[in-house]
This record gives structure tokens, C-alpha cells and sequence, in this order.
């Protein structure tokens, strides 16, 4: 991505532009995606780059991407009791204040990527520039709780979806809204693949994506020699519900037919291959990459009707309520037989993601943001 005139570039006057980027999880999924190519973008800016997070996938792909890595105490919510979760939380984010202090006075600009981190950001919030990246939809007790501690830390606050904006607005936040985008342009599917039809779900095997709900919805449909693929890894907490997915697909009303395909490094290729795919979460997603990367490629899409899926879907797909397996199965069910309505669904998806979903657009528009921070 080359420089905009009047934008943040190689130079801003004549100060090389610094951004530190810092992450509350070591983990790595579609937010910790969403911070890498903003970083990557950045670099090709012209801005000189680093981040701060715990040890762990993300931490090891940035420093993959040349960029260095401050490392961090883990600034996810513990488990257990409330009370004592928070003061845990407490602790780490105190320690990781004290470790953020150099990076933070070397930076002109801190980009801080979930709610959480803010909380290592308080104790600089007056000598420091920082844009709160928001993925969430924040909603749960505990996290306005922790909003209501915390949004003092943000000097601008980001969203990824209107939304992810809303419940900030009405909590008096002043919030600018970049949507997320998917590569663009794509390889697109070339049409409806013949033979068995194949129903996948791209989304780590974790409860909140609802893959429960997908595999109760292919057992009601009216025909049985459909395949379901679920394309995605797992963390380590999500054992148990990863062990639940797998006895549900060896019963009988699935009869073997559910594929376990862990993660893959290109995604698209596979779901090329499939008829349908379906984002099946039972929490809303704040602005989620996988229906955008179905989208690119024609491949229509069941998605569930809260976060930012209904304002990305558009004509691309259809929406059911979130976790009626019900109303799944027969949005599948109406894309499986109507052929008229698939191709429609197919020429929908690349049209809308040209119109105004792609990366670069995000990319462009979050560097702005990020210069105006400046």
C-alpha cells in the first residue's frame, strides 16, 4: 500500500510516524487478524512499527511480520468468582502498565485492540495519543463494567460496525465507524459445484460461534446426503465443547457426515468447493470476516441476524434468528432447491463486497483515523 498525499506516509513533516500496537490477548483470531493488517499497512506507510502483547499465536505471527513484540501478562478475564477475576485482572493490568511506560513515550500513536487492554493505558491517558479499536458488541454486565472503568484510556474510539458503535454511543462515546473488509480482488467460485452438497462454517470451534446450532439444523433437513465441513481451530478452554460437536456428529441423524478440517492457511480454497456456507453464531459478531470472505467469492451465505451480519449480507445471502436450528435448516434448505435464488446470492456477494467491503478501503480509512490521531 503506497503513501496518501496528506496522509500519515513515510514522513509526517519530517518525524518518521510511530504506532504501537498493543493487544490484551495472545491468542490469535478474526480482531487479532484485523490488527496485523493494519500494522502491515502501516509499515508499507512508512510508520515505524510495534506492538505489545502476552506470549502466544499472535505475538509469534507478529514478530513473524518483523514487527517487535513487548510482551505482556494475559489481559483476558480470568475465570472464577467475579470479585476475584477482576482483582486478577487488576494485578496484570498494573504489571503490564509498568511494562507498556518506554514503548508508550516512544510512540505517537497507541492503537489499543479490545476493552480489556485499556486498563494498562489509564495511568498514560494524558501524555499519550490512543485509538481504541473496537470488535465487540459490548452488551454483558461485565464488560460495561469494565467500560465504564476503562473509556477514559481512549482518545478516539473506533468500531468495526454500526453495531459495535451503538451500545458505545449510547453510553455517551463519541465513536467513528470503519467497517472491516476482505481482500478484494478475489479468485471467485465459478458456480454451483455439482454432486453431493456441502454445508461449511468457517469460525473457531468455540461455543459462541454456534456450530451446535449448524449441526442441529443439517439433521432437520429433509434430504440426508448432506456434508457439513467445519473449517476452524480450537484454544484450549473449548475442549469440552469441541468434544460435544463430535459425539453430535457421530449421531445418527448426521451419520458420519460432518467433516473436522482444523485450520487451513487458505480458506477460500476450500470453501470453493462448498454450496452454502453459514455463520451460525449465537452471540452477535461485531464485524465478521468470514461472511465477507464467502461474499468474495460468490458463495451464498446463512448468517444469524444481529451484530454487523445484517449490515454486511445485504442480498448475499439470508438471515435467521440466532440459535433456531429451525429457521437454519430451512434457509438452507431454500438455498439447497432454489436455484434461481443461489445465483442471485452468488452474483450478490462480489458486487457488495466491490461497492464498499474491501480491505483496502478499511486499510485506507483506518490510517487516516490513525494520522488524525496524530
Amino acid at each position: 500500500m503506497t503513501a496518501l498525499a496528506g496522509e500519515p506516509g513515510r514522513e509526517a513533516g519530517s518525524v518518521t510516524a510511530r504506532l504501537l500496537a498493543v493487544s490484551h490477548t495472545g491468542e490469535h483470531s478474526g480482531a487479532e487478524v484485523v490488527l496485523r493488517r493494519l500494522l502491515r499497512a502501516a509499515t508499507e506507510a512508512g510508520w515505524v512499527v510495534s506492538a505489545a502483547s502476552p506470549e502466544g499465536p499472535m505475538a509469534e505471527a507478529l514478530r513473524q511480520d518483523g514487527v517487535v513484540v513487548h510482551l505482556l501478562p494475559d489481559l483476558k478475564l480470568p475465570s472464577g468468582p467475579a470479585p476475584l477475576a477482576a482483582a486478577q485482572l487488576g494485578v496484570r493490568q498494573v504489571v503490564a502498565a509498568i511494562r507498556l511506560r518506554r514503548p508508550v513515550g516512544s510512540a505517537d500513536t497507541v492503537v489499543v485492540n479490545g476493552l480489556l487492554g485499556l486498563g494498562a493505558l489509564l495511568p498514560f491517558r494524558r501524555r499519550a495519543r490512543v485509538v481504541w479499536l473496537v470488535h465487540d458488541v459490548i452488551e454483558r454486565r461485565d464488560r460495561l463494567f469494565f467500560l465504564r472503568l476503562f473509556r477514559r484510556a481512549a482518545g478516539l474510539t473506533v468500531a468495526v460496525s454500526d453495531a459495535t458503535a451503538a451500545p458505545l454511543r449510547a453510553r455517551g462515546l463519541n465513536v467513528l465507524v470503519v467497517r472491516n473488509g476482505t481482500p478484494w480482488p478475489v479468485e471467485p467460485m465459478p458456480g454451483r459445484p455439482a454432486g453431493i452438497p456441502v454445508i461449511g462454517c468457517t469460525a473457531a470451534l468455540t461455543s459462541w460461534k454456534g456450530q451446535n446450532v449448524l449441526l442441529d439444523a443439517i439433521g432437520k433437513l429433509r434430504r440426508s446426503d448432506v456434508v457439513v465441513e467445519l473449517l476452524g481451530g480450537q484454544f484450549p478452554k473449548d475442549g469440552p465443547y469441541v468434544d460435544s460437536l463430535r459425539r453430535r456428529a457421530a449421531a445418527a441423524d448426521l451419520n458420519g457426515r460432518v467433516r473436522f478440517l482444523g485450520q487451513q492457511e487458505d480458506p477460500l480454497d476450500r470453501m470453493r468447493t462448498w454450496t452454502v456456507a453459514v455463520s451460525a453464531s449465537v452471540l452477535p459478531e461485531a464485524g465478521p470476516l468470514a461472511p465477507l470472505e464467502a461474499m468474495s467469492i460468490g458463495l451464498p451465505l446463512v448468517g444469524t441476524n444481529h451484530g454487523g451480519t445484517p449490515e454486511v449480507l445485504g442480498h448475499a445471502g439470508l438471515l435467521v434468528p440466532p440459535g433456531d436450528a429451525e429457521a437454519m435448516a430451512s434457509a438452507i434448505n431454500r438455498l439447497l432447491e432454489d436455484a434461481t435464488l443461489w445465483e442471485s446470492c452468488h452474483r450478490a456477494g462480489p458486487e457488495q463486497i466491490e461497492a464498499g467491503l474491501r480491505l483496502d478501503q478499511q486499510l485506507t480509512g483506518l490510517l487516516q483515523v490513525l494520522g488524525g490521531a496524530r
